[in-house]
């Protein structure tokens, strides 16, 4: 979904893509290309995940440059590609001194964002990330690896090779969730771990994780992995 490079030099940084559907017959402008940069190393390989439905391709690399020349080149770059860039009071803004910048394509229906972690030593972290809305599909409640709690709310799946995650929220204290997915868990052949939140079975492995959000409820996170037997 991402191209990210330094030059003649330094190895093309590229992220697959999520797969666009162009219209028939309809000469359409050229693909919006990420900005050329130092990269210092690939943190991770390409991958292609599903969130809520829709399509995201993935790629996090590590550059020279530092995160406040990168804000300006890479919202320089969103405007200069002809898509759509939300106000600065719309972007996110993340904690740790980390900044996401997101940007639309509205005829292609993908969305393109950035994150910038910034490291000690100038440099930074990039996530690259496009998300094909045009090929998304509704998600699926059918086949999930845990139950949801009644009462859950805000439900988002993601799907990628060799785990999925479940996070939702719920108006449940902390114990509440515990003792739901304690039962629920082990009816469905899930073992405890030693480790809280922790489960596991044949060939995989089950993390359970909560939080407290703004509006009294729980954040909650479930992670699927599958482990060599």
């Amino acid at each position: 979904m991402v191209t990210l490079s330094a030059g003649a030099k330094v190895p093309d940084a590229g992220v697959p893509d999520a797969g666009v559907v162009p219209d028939a017959g309809v000469a359409e402008a050229p693909r919006f290309a990420w900005p050329r940069l130092q990269v210092i190393s690939h943190v991770e390989s390409s991958d292609i995940v599903e969130a809520g439905g829709i399509p995201v391709a993935l790629r996090a690399v590590h550059v020279k440059e530092n995160v406040r020349e990168l804000v300006q080149r890479f919202a320089d770059a969103f405007r200069d590609g002809g898509l759509y860039v939300p106000p600065g009071k719309e972007q996110a803004q993340y904690a740790n001194n980390a900044v996401m910048l997101t940007a639309l394509d509205p005829k292609r229906r993908i969305t393109y964002t950035v994150v910038m972690m910034p490291q000690q030593d100038g440099t930074t972290t990039l996530y690259l990330g496009e998300a094909n809305h045009a090929l998304a599909r509704p998600p699926e409640a059918a086949g999930d690896f845990a139950p949801l709690p009644p009462q859950a709310n805000g439900v988002l799946r993601v799907n990628a090779e060799g785990s999925r995650t479940l996070s939702f929220q719920v108006p449940l204290t902390g114990p509440q969730v515990e003792a739901f997915y304690d039962d629920a868990l082990v009816k469905a052949g899930w073992k405890r771990g030693d480790e809280a939140g922790l489960y596991s079975r044949t060939g995989a492995e089950l993390r359970l994780t909560h939080q407290p959000t703004k509006d009294g409820q729980r954040g909650v996170v479930l992670i699927y992995q599958q482990r060599a037997r």
